[in-house]
């Protein structure tokens, strides 16, 4: 399995992605990708090129977006939705949450969203 590599989306927790970083998890923001001002559309195709799994918040924009790609058969790494129970401000949490899931993920042997989506709880 390659290497998990992830993008936060505009409103996921930058402390936790400073801390997930100090951990050895490959994570950038949208906006050291350039991409603050892009549309979701973008981020993800942006995400697709780079092989990063989409973390977000933002579930009403990205997952008919996730759908299209695999209605039209694109592969892509995959988009992770943060549950409303996971409160922005809980940097332990969001830590917390992703490290478990790339554990299981590892353990697993492979991706459980590529060409799909999943949730962080």
């Amino acid at each position: 399995m390659p290497a998990l590599r992830f993008v936060f989306d505009q409103h996921v927790n930058g402390p936790a992605m400073r801390q997930l970083r100090d951990e050895g998890v490959d994570v950038v923001h949208v906006a050291e990708a350039g991409l603050a001002e892009a549309d979701d559309a973008n981020i993800l195709a942006w995400a697709v090129g780079e092989g990063r799994i989409v973390v977000t918040r933002n579930y009403r924009d990205f997952a008919p977006l996730a759908e299209a790609y695999v209605r039209k058969g694109v592969a892509f790494p995959g988009v992770l939705f943060l549950s409303r129970s996971l409160r922005h401000s809980d940097v332990g949490h969001h830590v917390r949450a992703l490290t478990d899931w790339i554990r299981d993920a590892e353990r697993a042997g492979a991706n459980p969203v590529e060409n799909g989506g999943g949730w962080l709880r």
